[in-house]
C-alpha cells in the first residue's frame, strides 16, 4: 500500500517546483551528488534539454502539461507503454498541479536509483523490482520525497560550494542567452549579430562546462572520501561499544554466578 504523502514536505517541494530549472538542478545535485555516481553531469544536459523542449513549447512556462510531459518523457527517458508513461506521470506530480517540473521530471527519470537510495538509508526491504530503471512502478511519492529532502553523508561544505558555483554559472549562461535569443527574433543586424553570438557561446561553451566540472569532481572525491571515512569512524565507534558492552554484560554475568556460588 501507499504511504501517506508528508505534509511538510510536499509544502517545501510546491515552494522547490516553483524555483527555477537551475534552482530545482543544484537542490537535486545536492542531495544525490554520491548517489548519482558519474551521472551527475547528466543532470546538467537534462536541464538544457528541458529548457530546449520548453522553449520549441513557446508557452512561455517553466513547466510541462500533460501530454508535452509525456511526449518529453517518450523521447527522454527509458521506453514506456503510453499507460506507464501517464500513471508515473501522475505519481510524481507530488504538488498535484496537472503539471510537470523538472524536479519532478527528474524524481521519475532517476527513480531506481532514489528507491535504491531510500531502503539502503531505512534499512527496510525493497518491494520493488528496479531491474527495468523504475519502469511501471508507482505508488512511491512518500519515499521519493523523503530521500529528496535527506541529504547524503559527507555533503561538506566546499562540495556544497562547488555544486552553487556550478549552477550560478549555468544561471548565468542560461540568462545572457534568453537575452540574447530575444535580440535576435528582432531581426536585423543586431538580430543577426546576437545568433551569432549565441553560436560562439555554444562552441565555447564545453570548455567553461569542463573546468566547473573538474573542479565540482574534485570537491565530491574529497568529500566522498571524507565521508567514507566518516562513516567507518561511527561504524568501528559502535562496534567497539558493542563489543564492551557484551563484555561488561559476561563480567556481570561471572559476578553473579561467583556470587551465587559463594551463597551456597
Amino acid at each position: 500500500e501507499m504511504a501517506a504523502l508528508n505534509s511538510d514536505q510536499v509544502e517545501r517541494f510546491k515552494k522547490l517546483a516553483q524555483d527555477s530549472i537551475e534552482d530545482q538542478t543544484e537542490f537535486f545535485l545536492k542531495s544525490f551528488i554520491f548517489a548519482l555516481d558519474d551521472s551527475w553531469k547528466d543532470i546538467s544536459k537534462l536541464a538544457t534539454t528541458f529548457r530546449k523542449y520548453l522553449r520549441d513549447c513557446n508557452e512561455g512556462t517553466e513547466d510541462l502539461n500533460a501530454v508535452q510531459a509525456s511526449d518529453f518523457l517518450q523521447k527522454n527517458g527509458h521506453e514506456r507503454t503510453a499507460t506507464q508513461r501517464k500513471e508515473e506521470l501522475a505519481d510524481v506530480d507530488l504538488d498535484r498541479n496537472d503539471r510537470i517540473s523538472f524536479i519532478e521530471f527528474l524524481l521519475l527519470n532517476f527513480k531506481a536509483m532514489i528507491l535504491t537510495e531510500y531502503y539502503k538509508r531505512t534499512g527496510e526491504n525493497c518491494p520493488f523490482n528496479l531491474v527495468k530503471g523504475g519502469v511501471g512502478i508507482t505508488g512511491v511519492g512518500y519515499q521519493l520525497l523523503d530521500e529528496l529532502f535527506t541529504m547524503p553523508v559527507g555533503l561538506s561544505p566546499e562540495l556544497i560550494k562547488a555544486i552553487e558555483e556550478f549552477t550560478a554559472a549555468k544561471k548565468a549562461r542560461e540568462t545572457k542567452v534568453r537575452d540574447l535569443q530575444a535580440k535576435a527574433s528582432q531581426g536585423g543586424v543586431k538580430g543577426k549579430a546576437a545568433e551569432n553570438e549565441i553560436k560562439q557561446m555554444e562552441s565555447e561553451d564545453s570548455t567553461a562546462t569542463n573546468r566547473q566540472e573538474l573542479t565540482l569532481e574534485a570537491a565530491k572525491k574529497k568529500a566522498s572520501k571524507q565521508g567514507g571515512e566518516q562513516a567507518l569512524k561511527e561504524r568501528q565507534k559502535a562496534e567497539e561499544a558493542e563489543k564492551k558492552k557484551q563484555a561488561d554484560e559476561t563480567k556481570a554475568r561471572l559476578k553473579a554466578r561467583a556470587a551465587a556460588f559463594e551463597n551456597k
